[in-house]
Order: structure tokens, then sequence, then C-alpha cells
């Protein structure tokens, strides 16, 4: 197994722990809304995992990839921007490159987690796979079509490399309100159309507590070949993010026409949160 350490900037990810299934022992959450309150941070780091398929379709090599923790912070909760007042302002950091920030901004109201803006959402490195034939997605672009939050917290950017702050053409719900079981709603609707539902409650253990949580899943049409899971804790977070893309191309940067196929699998660890 070949080791490589990435940096790539996690605005808000999760832990993978064992969990009860099917909500055993679900308790009701405290708060209705996702957390927000000012000055709170987490701390997450991600581990990238590339099976690759030999001609017969079985697994022959397996490249892990570490990326930098990155730490979020809410860093004010009354922002105004445009026509939007008291927004949720995120601030977001590689700890390798504490200077480097990148900014989102999102409305918490009764009817849901709303994203509305951005600011420099990121630099790319050139790895991956290809899009129809035509060319090759850096890494933060192929995060970014698996839903990565490197560029928003639920959703990818209409641009990168802007200290400008960058509003969404439609406004996208990353979270409605109230969250209830087999949920469904749209978050988006350009560049893609998709849609979000609560797949199922369920309990993860997070430094030696249950934490309760909302397995919520992609309905995605065209991306059938992605599973994107995202389990959230009205109390914590964003307590653990899954991103399965199989049969797709891996690429070598020096040689970008030599790429094989895989599957990737990303898994992003909440390590820390103050509150």
């Amino acid at each position: 197994m070949k080791r490589f350490v990435l940096s790539f900037s996690i605005l808000i990810s999760s832990s993978f722990y064992n969990c009860n299934e099917n909500g055993v022992g679900f308790l009701p959450p405290v708060n209705n809304k996702y957390p927000s309150k000012l000055n709170t941070e987490w701390e997450y780091n991600t581990v990238m995992i590339i099976e690759y398929y030999d001609s017969t379709g079985i697994i022959s090599e397996i490249d892990t990839m570490f990326s930098d923790n990155t730490i979020v912070r809410v860093v004010s909760t009354k922002d105004t921007l445009a026509e939007y007042n008291n927004l949720i302002k995120f601030e977001c950091h590689d700890l390798s490159n504490p200077v480097q920030k990148s900014l989102n901004w999102y409305s918490n109201s009764d009817s849901g987690f709303i994203s509305i803006a951005y600011s420099n959402a990121g630099a790319t490195q050139p790895i991956l796979p290809k899009l129809s034939g035509k060319r090759y997605l850096t890494l933060d672009e192929f995060l970014s079509i698996t839903n990565s939050s490197t560029q928003n917290f639920f959703s990818v950017p209409d641009k990168v490399f802007s200290d400008s702050i960058l509003y969404y053409q439609v406004p996208r719900k990353a979270l409605a309100y109230p969250l209830t079981l087999n949920k469904r709603w749209v978050e988006l609707i350009t560049p893609w159309y998709r849609e979000r539902y609560v797949n199922r409650i369920t309990n993860i253990s997070f430094n030696g507590q249950l934490v309760n949580c909302y397995e919520i899943k992609v309905d995605w049409p065209g991306f059938n070949n992605i599973e994107f899971n995202d389990f959230i804790s009205l109390s914590h977070g964003l307590v653990r993010r899954e991103i399965l893309a199989d049969s797709i191309m891996i690429t070598d940067p020096v040689n970008p026409d030599s790429g094989s196929y895989g599957r990737v699998s990303t898994y992003s660890n909440l390590v820390r949160i103050n509150q």
C-alpha cells in the first residue's frame, strides 16, 4: 500500500466510528437547527482510499492519501450581504496554512440551513478522473462533483480562486427543517439538479459518547456511480461524511491518458469540537 500526504480544505466534515443501526436509543434533539453558535470550532481530518481495478475488474492496488487537519470556526452570526441579514459566517483553514482561509455564509432560518455565498474556495491539485471524455478533473473539482465541502458545506460553487464574495445564483438548501425520517428536499438546481433526503436515524460513537445523527443521502440524476452520505447531529454538526465513487478513471497527472479505472472512497472525520 502506498501512502501520500495531501493538503486540501474541508469546510465541514466528520468521523467514522461504530454506530447503532436504525436509530436504536435515539433521543430527540435538543436543538432543531444546525449548530452555529459564535466561536464554535471543529477540527477534521480526511482520508481518501483509491482502489485500482485490473483488466478483470479485481482490485489490484490500493493507495491511501491523507489530508492535513482542517479547522472550521463560526466567526460571525450577524453578517449582512446584499439583501441578506443575520448570516452565519464560517471560516476554514488547513493547520499547515492558517493564512489561506475560505469563507462561507449561510442562512440558518426556521425553514432550513441555506448556503448564500462564499469566497476563496481554494486551490486545485492535478489528479483524478476524466469527465465526459473531454478533460481530466483536478482533485478539488472531483471532490466538488462528489459534493465536497472543500468548496461549500454541501455544494460546488460556480468558480474558484477568488477573494471576492461570490453569490450562488440560486441559494442552496443544505438542510430542510425540521429534519425527519424520509424527508426530501431540492438542494440545488444549477449546475445540476440534486435532491437530498433523510435515509435513517442512527447513533454514532464519538469520543466515547453516542451522538444522535440523521443519515442524509443524495439523489443525483446522472451520477449513479457516486454515493454521498452525511451523518448530521443537531448538537455536533456534521459528524461523518462518506464520498464513494465507483468505476471512475484514475489519471496520472504527468501522463493523463494513461489512467486506469478504480473506486475512490473518501472519509472525513471529526476529531475535536469546541462549543
